[in-house]
């Protein structure tokens, strides 16, 4: 209680003030101290040497990153590791090699004037199964004749080609898919350039049908739509070819992912000249205009005396002036003049 007293009475705390010195002091003598050039000389070395250590462990955790579960690279795996940098590098000059000849092309087919094969607008819509429909296997989409969809419409996803559009209705469509029997799909080779019919066998893949160089076909190339029917557009993937023992067969792109999503793409206008409009503002030639005006020969006879040339010879007909006519005086009986 005494201390407790002294404290509320206002006495100069003597403990408190000594600490406080004593922290100053030392601190003067830290800094005077590192100020020493032997005792800087210590810290320097001690400094560099836990550096070189700190280095040390810094490589050895960069090494133990690249082994995995206490195994190190193998030679298989450097080597693969090149092959793919080499690959990403031709990759690359393949790429500006693409890039530099498309726009060389757009250019040669500007100056050359070359008519292009016209494409109409695509419809983005969304399909669905369909169950006891007329085909095996077909899809429903949610875009018909009031979004612009029309028969022969290819169907097209991220992937490639899904099928064509057989069937619209006002606000649906139906989608005949490449895996259906009654499917018939123009398609070529990208390497071989064979070219055959891409037929589906219900539901499980398609196979290529008839192809005109079997010998060709190199397998696991990409095979895309040639467009000869005139109702697909041309170069749409469809899949990569498969021996299947004496037969081709496609694994087919769309199969990659759930087909879901769809583009509905027109078909390039390829109308037969019977069915193609005339051409405006040309007039056609009549029989009338075809007929050449002939020249009016002499109506009376010539006489006897007369040359042969000059009876054959047409005379021009008379220039018609402003003033009228003379009369002509009838004819008279009995010779010219009317003489007896």
């Amino acid at each position: 209680m005494a201390w407790y007293g002294r404290r509320r009475s206002g006495e100069p705390r003597v403990g408190a003030r000594a600490v406080v010195v004593g922290l100053g002091i030392s601190m003067v003598g830290v800094l005077a101290i590192q100020t020493s050039t032997a005792v800087r000389g210590g810290i320097d070395a001690s400094r560099e040497s836990m550096d070189g250590v700190a280095a040390n462990l810094a490589n050895f955790s960069s090494g133990i990153t690249g082994w995995s579960f206490g195994f190190g690279r193998n030679p298989e795996d450097e080597a693969k590791i090149a092959e793919l940098e080499a690959r990403v590098r031709d990759l690359q000059r393949w790429k500006d090699l693409a890039e530099t000849m498309a726009l060389r092309m757009e250019r040669y087919e500007k100056l050359l004037d070359i008519v292009g094969e016209t494409q109409g607008q695509s419809v983005t819509a969304r399909v669905v199964a369909e169950e006891n429909g007329p085909f095996a296997a077909t899809r429903i989409a949610n875009a018909g004749a009031a979004n612009g969809v029309r028969d022969g419409f290819a169907v097209v996803n991220e992937n490639g080609l899904v099928g064509r559009v057989i069937r619209v209705g006002e606000y649906t469509s139906r989608i005949l898919l490449l895996t259906d029997f009654s499917s018939r799909i123009p398609v070529m080779g990208t390497l071989s350039g064979d070219r055959a019919l891409l037929v589906g066998d219900s539901g499980t893949g398609a196979q290529l049908l008839e192809p005109e160089t079997p010998d060709k076909i190199v397998p696991g190339e990409i095979w895309v739509t040639s467009g000869d029917d005139g109702k697909l557009p041309l170069g749409v993937r469809v899949g990569t070819a498969r021996k299947d023992g004496a037969n081709w067969r496609i694994d087919l792109a769309m199969e990659k992912a759930p087909v879901d999503f769809v583009r509905l793409v027109p078909p390039p206008d390829f109308a037969s000249p019977e069915t193609a409009p005339e051409l405006g503002g040309v007039e056609r030639n009549t029989d009338d205009s075809l007929k050449s005006v002939s020249v009016p020969l002499a109506s009376a006879a010539p006489t006897t005396g007369a040359p042969p040339a000059a009876a054959a010879t047409p005379r021009p007909p008379a220039a018609t002036t402003a003033a009228s006519p003379p009369a002509q005086q009838p004819a008279q009986p009995g010779g010219q003049g009317g003489a007896q």
